[in-house]
């Protein structure tokens, strides 16, 4: 993004996904689906996901950056608000059939992205406009730094513990009396109540900075997998509403007050790449959160050690959310 050109990074992510998909829909076997939508998915993932729209923004917002990155993000969280309809696809359709209709739409924002994404972007080639020093450090000394790695922590653990508390969500709720139908709506509730929660936390960090909003987020994601540890005990339709409140609200939150933070340690020129270390983290935080779900109910046949590990990932998270807020304030200015 930084020495490239930004439209064709995002088309070429774009076309991987809709060939990996592609190929998916056509599988003979199981191996063969995950082989082709893993790493279709994976690259076109890397090549459009949050680094790609992050970088993006820094490029054209300081002024409220987060609630910006906010908005941006949360079309990811969004996603969830089709689950409703993809049960429908897969109902009436087949896995193959809902598989393709979303190859269909990859492959429709191809021009879109041609025609909006920039060839170039400009922000490194722009002095500072804040009439402060340029901040000459290198990406290196940058990520060997204790803001570095405690923002990496921050930036690990979110999508660890929100596979832990949602990956199971379906099977869960059907165990304690919902139905599928009622699962899949639940689910998507969680996606629109994600999508608003990512674009608020950009809000709050503009506001009130990025520790405050993370220690908020954080504070929720407890409650709701508290509630989860509840329903083992008393199975009600409110602790369940609760969960879903609680846990999505906040859900990819941490996204947007990262990029915030990262302002913090990192000056505009190397917002990018520092950026793109710390998502290193972010997706293997992803890869082991439902391998790490699934592990735990192998071995115990029970969800509420998947829910009692992820209790205690959020209390990790607090304490590391503490940290930015002391070393990185005042690195650079965020506004």
């Amino acid at each position: 993004m930084t020495r490239w050109n930004p439209r064709l990074t995002v088309v070429l992510g774009l076309a991987a996904v809709a060939v990996g998909l592609g190929l998916g829909t056509l599988a003979p076997s199981l191996a063969v689906f995950i082989l082709a939508v893993g790493i279709g998915g994976g690259i076109g993932i890397g090549l459009t996901g949050m680094v790609t729209q992050a970088a993006l923004i820094a490029d054209q917002f300081v002024e409220r950056r987060g609630f910006a990155t906010g908005i941006a993000f949360s079309g990811s969280m969004a996603g969830y608000a089709l689950a409703w309809p993809a049960q429908w696809a897969i109902t009436h359709l087949g896995w193959r059939g809902a598989l393709a209709c979303y190859v269909v739409g990859v492959a429709a924002l191809v021009p879109c992205a041609l025609r909006v994404y920039p060839a170039r972007l400009q922000s490194a080639a722009r002095a500072p406009s804040t009439g402060s020093a340029p901040d000459h450090r290198t990406a290196g000394e940058i990520v060997r730094s204790t803001a570095f790695w405690a923002l990496a922590i921050v930036f690990t653990l979110p999508p660890l513990i929100g596979y832990l508390a949602t990956i199971q969500h379906s099977l869960y709720l059907t165990a304690r009396g919902f139905t599928a139908a009622e699962a899949s709506l639940l689910l998507a509730a969680g996606g629109v109540l994600s999508a608003g929660g990512r674009a608020l936390a950009g809000l709050v960090a503009d506001r009130w900075g990025g520790p405050i909003a993370g220690f908020v987020s954080y504070s929720l994601s407890l409650v709701g997998v508290l509630c989860l540890l509840g329903m083992e005990a008393w199975p009600v339709p409110l602790l369940a509403y609760a969960y879903v409140f609680f846990v999505f609200l906040p859900l990819g939150s941490r996204a947007t007050i990262v990029s915030v933070l990262v302002g913090r340690i990192a000056p505009r020129a190397q917002y990018g790449l520092i950026f793109g270390y710390l998502s290193i983290g972010n997706n293997l935080g992803a890869a082991v959160g439902p391998l790490l779900s699934g592990a735990l109910y192998d071995r115990t046949g029970s969800y509420l050690a998947i829910y009692l590990v992820a209790a205690g990932l959020l209390l990790t998270a607090l304490t590391a959310q503490a940290a930015p807020a002391g070393r990185t304030r005042g690195v650079l200015p965020v506004r």
